[in-house]
């Protein structure tokens, strides 16, 4: 090596690989205070990782066994925990660039990367006795606010159900893992549209990209919702198959409501209505959930969008 901070591999230099290593020790550090801040920083982490994987698979492996190590040994259970999370997503996202899927595929894939690892790391880190059970966690936490409710009811003017406010929180807790997917997806969202900023100037071929207006699911999410509603009819209540089949639910009354909205932005620019016009009708449509998943399931059954392309045509 000669001139300093030269080339490692006629790729990679020096810097390039402790700028990379210290943007995964931001990324962990910051999450380990909030996940809001990991998440706020977790496509610059990524872009540092995915470019010294592009250049050089070697090294971008070697800082990642470099960093295990001390993690596993000096570093708490959760950092470790967002540092396995930060290389996954850093994996996908160099796989789908390369394979050039849309950016709908990666957004699928990613959502689905940072699901599985934080479902799979807390599973671990539970079995393992590294971290407390959630349900204990759960339950003193509901112990301890039913106790405050109870409390404030003595002061209140009118009485509060108690059961009410449990089963809430219990049914919340149920369906944590749905609600921890549309987290993920929004996250992914974020880092996505972040890389795709970052990564403009750079020679790298980027997503296919496709406006909001365009997004479209299959038929077959319909088909799949209508099949888990209808047996969510036979099952009993409080049994495993019944939690999972609600958090299946959820979770599909989501992609059901992001087709709803891309449907109606598609139809307000299909009629010439101006952006600004377009974004202002949208919002109550953002707000009023049940009505946009209604959208979205008429659009599926009777594909308007299809049938109003095919007359443009």
């Amino acid at each position: 090596m000669d001139g300093g901070v030269e080339i490692l591999d006629n790729k990679v230099s020096l810097l390039q690989m402790l700028l990379a290593l210290l943007m995964v020790f931001v990324f962990i550090t910051l999450a380990d205070i909030s996940i809001l801040f990991g998440a706020l920083i977790l496509p610059f982490s990524v872009y540092f990782l995915v470019k010294l994987k592009q250049q050089s698979n070697y090294h971008f492996w070697l800082t990642f066994f470099s960093f295990l190590i001390p993690a596993i040994f000096l570093l708490t259970t959760t950092i470790w925990l967002w540092f396995i999370l930060l290389y996954i997503v850093s994996v996908i996202i160099d796989r789908t660039l390369k394979q050039g899927v849309s950016q709908e595929v990666t957004l699928f894939y990613v959502t689905a990367g940072i699901l599985l690892s934080v479902l799979g790391g807390l599973n671990l880190l539970q079995m393992t006795g590294a971290i407390e059970p959630l349900s204990n966690v759960y339950m003193n936490f509901r112990d301890w606010y039913m106790e405050q409710v109870e409390a404030y009811g003595t002061f209140a003017a009118s009485p509060m159900d108690l059961d009410v406010v449990r089963d809430a929180m219990d049914q919340i807790f149920i369906n944590l893992p749905a609600y921890m997917a549309v987290i993920s997806f929004i996250i992914a969202v974020y880092t996505v549209l972040m890389l795709r900023l970052v990564l403009k100037s750079s020679p790298v071929k980027l997503w296919e990209y496709r406006a909001f207006k365009d997004w479209s699911f299959p038929r077959f999410i319909l088909y799949l919702f209508l099949i888990a509603f209808i047996v969510s009819f036979f099952t009993t209540e409080g049994t495993t198959f019944q939690t999972t089949l609600t958090n299946i639910i959820i979770v599909l009354e989501w992609v059901l409501y992001i087709h709803g909205l891309s449907f109606s932005y598609f139809f307000m620019r299909d009629k010439k209505l101006n952006v600004p016009v377009s974004i202002l009708i949208l919002i109550p449509l953002v707000i009023l959930k049940p009505l946009t998943m209604l959208i979205g399931v008429i659009e599926m059954i009777f594909r308007i969008r299809l049938n109003m392309e095919l007359k443009r045509k």
